[in-house]
């Protein structure tokens, strides 16, 4: 389904609703995608989407070595993000742009890596069957790769961990994988 179809199915059911909070939600949905379409993200868009569909890392705008690395680029962004995610090392840091301050500030998020990796656990993807002795032996295939899948479930020395492709800033790493969350007792 291209955007223009969308469109089409949001101007329909705008036109037969008769609530207004309803016709608002609409009227901005439109107002998104025609913002996509305007703007030239409608590449970015579907990339996003394919890459929730398979499950990959959360979405990052770029990484970073260091914090204040990570704070001299976001707070020399014209225009700044309001908001957005960004890599300091691996780590999750939601970066928001304050009005008030006129800076962009840079909060840890741990919780999402944490609930990503979990959640890839809890689904029990099958194992790929790519095994390596080592973390520097898997990180060489994955640095072989010319587009690396978003996701891949790999052994090192006997533990799970996730290679993952963050897409969006062409980074790869391997995530050690938490052991999956047991089945809760039957009632």
């Amino acid at each position: 389904m291209h955007f223009f179809d969308k469109l089409e199915m949001l101007g329909r059911r705008y036109s037969e609703s008769t609530s207004e909070k309803e016709k608002q939600a609409l009227h901005f949905a439109m107002d998104a995608i025609y913002f996509i379409l305007g703007t030239g993200q409608g590449t970015e868009l579907e990339a996003y989407l394919q890459s929730q569909d398979a499950s990959a890392p959360p979405l990052v705008i770029g990484r970073f070595k260091t914090r204040e690395e990570a704070e001299a680029a976001m707070n020399a962004r014209k225009p700044p993000v309001d908001q957005a995610r960004v890599l300091i090392g691996d780590d999750y840091y939601s970066a928001m742009f304050v009005p008030t301050t006129g800076r962009t500030h840079l909060v840890f998020m741990p919780p999402i890596l944490e609930h990503y990796l979990q959640e890839v656990a809890d689904q029990r993807l099958p194992p790929s069957g790519l095994s390596f002795a080592t973390k520097a032996e898997a990180e060489a295939w994955m640095n072989q790769q010319p587009t690396p899948p978003q996701q891949v479930v790999i052994d090192i020395a006997g533990a799970p961990y996730l290679a993952a492709y963050h897409h969006r800033i062409d980074y790869r790493v391997l995530y050690p994988l938490p052991a999956p969350t047991p089945p809760s007792p039957e009632t």
